[in-house]
């Protein structure tokens, strides 16, 4: 099977965009954005939050030097309150705990 590289979002026909909108538009996260600009010391935009179409368009095209940054089981997504959201192995480890304590209850 072929590992076919994810379709992304038609850009909109408008002027300027948020990082938001930037960052959903390339498939990236706002922090993966945010590490990239410092690791290669380059800005993308005016800084600040608004980015134009030629940015998007840019940021697109380099969208796959972002995949270092990318941890594949979050996305590197954050929760509501800015943390990052539960890995892999947290997960695996908070099942592992449900599951011991199921097999202790029906043991009874």
């Amino acid at each position: 099977m072929e590992n076919k590289p994810k379709q992304l979002l038609p850009i909109p026909a408008q002027r300027y965009f948020t990082l938001e909108e930037l960052c959903r538009l390339a498939d990236i996260s706002a922090e993966q954005f945010s590490v990239w600009q410092q690791t290669h010391g380059i800005i993308v935009g005016y800084g600040g939050k608004h980015y134009t179409r030629a940015d998007v368009i840019k940021v697109r095209q380099l969208r796959d030097s972002f995949t270092p940054y990318i941890d594949p089981f979050t996305r590197n997504q954050v929760d509501a309150d800015g943390n990052p959201v539960i890995n892999a192995q947290e997960t695996r480890q908070q099942i592992e705990k449900v599951v011991d304590n199921l097999n202790s209850v029906l043991a009874k």
